[in-house]
């Protein structure tokens, strides 16, 4: 025995040995599973402080627990705080503030115990101080505000704070004394809890996170802080039976409440100048369920808050009031305010009926703008509809600047400019049920006086004027061309005419007038607009006097590059001339994208920072510093956010999102080109599994929706299915996956998509030997379920398809409903998406030819069809049709129907129950594996919610 454990302990110590001296074998990586999806993680909500010392990010994953990373630039300190999210640098940098939301498994187990909202975890705040990391956390706060320019307050207003229940034991175990004691104390218990549930308002304070001082008031509804940090203004609300309104300011720095107002009733609605020294509310001393507003300002210095608008104003129409469905705001030089009027609200009438004995009735009128179901969806929104008005502060005046025959009105100069753009749709409502234009008439607003001048009729919906309204600026489909008036009375001037390119989109292949590319921008005081073409941006002169000049001198075109401007500073509304300009760029035919830069001022080949083989975005710069940020990615890579100098130059990545991406298999995508069967040329994707063996052969599944190749560096994280398949996931599982484009014919868009995909298919069979001829699938959802649909009544080269949320029978779907918006469905075929061209009158065997339903006798590919009851885009009745076709023929065919859900899936079980069912479904027909109880048994609706069918059946 001795001996043997003599050798039994060399031997152990020989094989340590042997691990410390041989290399450390790489662990095998494996197939993504449906398991990994939840600890998928993406970044959100970069921000960069104003000093550029600072940048904080989230990284979250799918489901659970996420994290709030913060990044100090100089010294790469990376500290990471749970659960942190909603982060913002106070102005000056000295803190940053945020939300840390309760453990996700607490939540859970609160939603699972059925608690009640008051009694669901709330988040709390944190406030880290800069300097010194020092952390303050306050539990059970709903919001926070921080001043949007300077300043070193901030406010931040608490849940109400429930008390706990007193803890119940056995009465049978307890003393006398003990029973009394119990019942004081669910009594108070219970007086607590109703008085915290009739409480309107809650904790609210104002704090310094540079010094720690506060303020603190109880009962507070509504809050703010102004831009510049120097005022605090807040509406407390008290009273069991009678509502009393209490509203205070606050001057931070000297810590002291004034109430401006005090009254019986509510104030609701409040709104602080920009400059601290004015504040708006809207108040109601009525008590019934009909409440007429009024409009009251108070101005530092001025005394108390006093009525600036009612019903009894000189200018308010007839029977209106101020409403309370619209915020009050201030101009940006806090000179005006600017309110929403509408008609009064009136009183509903006594019901004296049971509801039986009420008729129930929708009545369509041939003559309505609208049809019944979108008035219906949009009859709440309706009922809240307010018009724009504004009170000159200086004098009091009053002045109506919308109204129900001009319903659309938007101010200029935030606020400050003399003019404002008026919209009216209102005579071409009936066209958007068979057009795809909306059309809309014109007018300019004097903001002083109320006049308006119609400037356009029937125009197109890229109307704009100038921001500083000295011109109105418009896209004409009849030429093709911008065009510009400089206001009040100047002359139309085309602005593109002499340029020799094309400023609307030249792939549009629908039928209807294809849109611009845009505008980029304008310069200071409106000298010129910025226009881009296709690829380049051009400098024009909206008065005409000027030739036209190629702002980035052609570089876009003759490269394939796609330059467009980049907005680095959101509150600045115009480009200075001397200002840089950063350009996100894109070259069409390899995909590679990047930034580059070029100077506003003078036309000039703009300077390449970075162009290469990834996807670039999310650029921003930090207010007061060099410092950049931005996000860079391929399929391979996640997005990962990168800091740099203004010049892009020694990039530094502060983001590892995905770590665990290492220990699975994952795969490669490359561009592919062919001459499809009508000789044009096309691109698509050809994504290919890791450890790829070309000597081998593969299952391939060919997925499409229009124009998908641009996407070359598109990252794609597992993640359960809303409709479409995950590629990485099938890449990593051993499929091969096809993406083509796809250009349409008007008239024949389910034979623009056979010369597109099977041109496609059939060029990579001949090229590739890799793919197996007789194992390859189709994927589609929605247009692309519709292309599915119709290409297996025309080829059988395909041994199993998907087909989500498909039309087959294009004359029942014409005549339908989008239920989602309630809109015609009569405009998608004649001028979009379904590229009919035509009525059903005019185009009837148009209709026929493209309804997959006509040719269901044809059909030799088992099919699954996926299609919600509850789809707000296409009727789900034409999957019924499809179906029952298919079913009737005895073809083999499936049909998910995930109850209540849309278009696309919303809720994470039935997006997870969908990838495994669909992995199931390819994997037998592409795989040869077993095929699941619910293709082979399917699943009868008394064993629903018992079984999900997932097993395998072996012996079929």
């Amino acid at each position: 025995m001795k001996s043997f454990m003599t050798r039994l302990q060399l031997l152990v110590v020989a094989l340590i040995t042997i691990s410390w001296v041989l290399p450390a074998q790489p662990s095998r990586k494996v197939p993504l599973n449906h398991d990994v999806y939840d600890g998928w993680k993406s970044i959100r909500n970069v921000v960069l402080s104003d000093d550029g010392k600072w940048v904080s990010y989230e990284i979250n994953p799918q489901q659970g627990d996420g994290w709030l990373y913060l990044y100090e630039v100089k010294t790469a300190r990376l500290d990471s705080f749970a659960r942190g999210y909603h982060a913002e640098f106070m102005p000056g940098s000295e803190a940053l503030i945020f939300k840390i939301k309760p453990q996700y498994q607490a939540t859970r187990q609160a939603k699972k115990a059925k608690k009640k909202k008051d009694e669901m975890p709330k988040d709390s705040l944190a406030i880290l101080r800069l300097s010194d990391h020092h952390l303050t956390r306050v539990d059970n706060v709903k919001s926070f505000e921080i001043p949007a320019k300077e300043g070193e307050w901030m406010i931040y207003q608490r849940e109400k704070i429930y008390p706990e229940k007193p803890e119940i034991k056995d009465e049978k175990e307890m003393t006398a004394a003990e029973k009394e004691a119990l019942k004081k104390a669910k009594k108070e218990y219970d007086e607590k809890v109703k008085k915290l549930k009739k409480a309107k308002g809650t904790g609210f304070v104002v704090y310094n996170p540079k010094t720690g001082r506060m303020m603190g008031f109880d009962d507070v509804t509504e809050g703010h802080i102004s831009e510049n940090g120097l005022l605090v203004a807040f509406i407390m609300q008290t009273g069991d039976s009678v509502t009393a309104s209490n509203v205070s300011v606050v001057d931070p720095e000297r810590m002291n409440q004034k109430p401006v107002f005090e009254h019986t009733g509510e104030a609701v609605k409040l709104a602080i100048s920009k400059q601290g020294d004015r504040v708006a509310f809207l108040h109601t001393s009525d008590t019934g369920k009909v409440k007429i507003h009024s409009l009251y300002a108070w101005q530092s210095g001025k005394g108390d808050a006093t009525v600036i608008c009612d019903t009894a104003t000189n200018g308010m129409p007839e029977g209106w009031s101020v409403s309370q469905n619209r915020s009050p705001y201030f101009s940006d030089n806090g000179l005006r305010l600017f309110a929403g009027t509408a008609p009064k609200p009136e009183s509903e009438p006594e019901d004296t009926l049971l509801d039986e004995e009420k008729h129930h009735v929708d009545v369509w009128n041939w003559k309505d703008p609208y049809l019944q179901p979108m008035q219906k969806l949009r009859a709440e929104r309706e009922k809240k509809r307010t018009y724009l008005a504004v009170v000159h502060l200086s004098n009091g005046k009053f002045i109506q600047l919308g109204g129900k025959d001009l319903p659309d009105v938007n101010v200029l100069q935030k606020g400050n400019g003399q003019i404002a753009l008026g919209t009216s749709g209102l005579p071409y409502r009936k066209l958007i049920s068979w057009e795809a234009n909306r059309y809309q008439d014109v007018y300019s607003i004097d903001v002083n006086t109320g006049a308006r001048k119609k400037l356009l009729t029937k125009a197109p919906s890229y109307v704009r004027i100038s921001p500083n309204g000295k011109y109105l600026i418009w896209y004409r489909t009849a030429d093709s061309s911008w065009y510009a008036r400089q206001l009040p009375d100047g002359k139309d001037v085309n602005l593109t005419r002499q340029t020799g390119v094309n400023f609307y989109n030249e792939l549009h292949d629908t039928p209807s007038d294809p849109h611009p590319y845009g505008i980029a921008g304008w310069m200071d005081d409106d000298k010129y607009v910025l226009i881009y073409d296709r690829f380049d941006i051009w400098k024009i002169d909206p008065a005409g006097n000027e030739k036209p000049q190629n702002l980035t001198m052609g570089y876009g075109r003759e490269n394939n590059i796609r330059l467009r401007n980049l907005t680095l500073d959101r509150e600045k509304e115009t480009i200075s001339p001397k200002q840089m300009l950063y350009l996100q760029a894109f070259q069409i035919y390899t995909k590679q994208s990047g930034f580059y830069t070029t100077r506003a001022f003078k036309p000039d080949v703009p300077q390449k920072l970075v162009l290469d083989d990834f996807a670039f975005s999310g650029l921003i710069k930090a207010k007061e510093a060099s410092l950049m940020a931005w996000r860079k990615g391929s399929f391979q890579q996640y997005p990962e956010l990168w800091l740099s100098d203004m010049k892009l130059e020694k990039p530094v990545k502060v983001s590892l999102t995905n770590p665990q991406q290492g220990k699975y298999l994952w795969g490669s995508v490359e561009l592919v080109a062919w001459n499809s069967f009508d000789k044009r040329h096309y691109q698509g994707l050809l994504y290919k599994p890791e450890n790829f063996d070309p000597n081998k052969k593969y299952p391939m599944i060919v997925y499409f929706y229009e124009r998908s190749s641009d996407g070359l560096h598109r990252y794609n994280a597992p993640a359960p299915l809303r409709s479409i398949l995950n590629r990485s996931y099938y890449v990593s599982n051993g499929y091969l996956l096809f993406v083509p484009d796809i250009a349409y014919r008007t008239g024949y868009p389910g034979q623009s998509a056979y010369n597109s995909i099977v041109s496609g298919t059939q060029s990579l069979l001949e090229r590739y030997s890799f793919i197996d001829k007789d194992r390859i699938g189709l994927n589609g959802q929605s247009w692309g379920g519709y292309q599915v649909a119709y290409l297996i009544t025309q080829t059988d080269m395909f041994k199993c398809a998907y087909s989500g949320a498909p039309v087959s029978d294009m004359i029942s779907a014409y005549g339908g409903i989008r239920w989602g918006s309630g809109m015609s469905r009569m405009f998608q075929y004649e001028q979009t998406q379904s590229r009919i061209g035509g009525s059903l009158w005019e185009k009837p065997l148009h209709y026929i030819e493209n309804s997959p339903i006509f040719y269901v006798p044809k059909v030799h590919t088992p099919v699954l069809i996926m299609q919600n009851d509850n789809d707000g885009a296409v009727p789900w009745y034409q999957s019924i049709e499809f179906f029952n076709a298919l079913r009737r023929l005895n073809k083999p065919a499936w049909f998910l129907v995930y109850n209540g859900e849309g278009h696309n899936l919303t809720r994470r079980p039935d997006m997870k129950d969908l990838a495994v069912r669909e992995q199931q479904f390819y994997d037998h027909y592409l795989k040869g594996k077993p095929a699941p109880v619910w293709m082979v048994y399917g699943i009868p609706a008394v064993r629903k919610g018992k079984t999900d069918g997932f097993e395998l059946v072996e012996d079929q």
